[in-house]
């Protein structure tokens, strides 16, 4: 007969059911973040005039920017809600981090803010 390694299959039945260390709502949340600081990190790349001209408005990675553009501050929001839903804290999520491959840098708006070179919350 083969032997059965409880702690394995303990730890299977965790992830599972969502027990344990494994926590999928927090794993969802690290995703979102991470699409989230992939979209800013094209934007930040993107370049309207080299994207946009005459015959270019059909452009599709011109259109997809624009409606990341559009979906961004939503995004943001949606970011915060549900950190705040989740009562997260800052330290929380800087725990989890190591151990997962997720996402390398925590998004706020204050810091999509400083990518931008602008203050939070300020309007122009």
């Amino acid at each position: 007969m083969s032997e059965i390694n409880y702690k394995e299959r303990c730890e299977q039945y965790e992830k599972m059911f969502g027990i344990g260390n494994y926590d999928p709502v927090k794993d969802a949340y690290l995703v979102y973040i991470k699409m989230m600081n992939q979209q800013v990190q094209f934007l930040n790349e993107f370049n309207i005039k080299s994207s946009i001209g005459e015959l270019d408005k059909e452009n599709p990675k011109y259109k997809r920017a624009m409606d990341m553009i559009d979906n961004l501050p939503k995004m943001m929001t949606s970011v915060s809600d549900l950190r705040i839903t989740l009562k997260l804290t800052k330290d929380d999520i800087l725990s989890i981090a190591p151990e997962k491959q997720i996402f390398s840098k925590i998004t706020t708006p204050e810091s999509m803010a400083d990518s931008v070179g602008e203050l939070a919350g300020s309007k122009k």
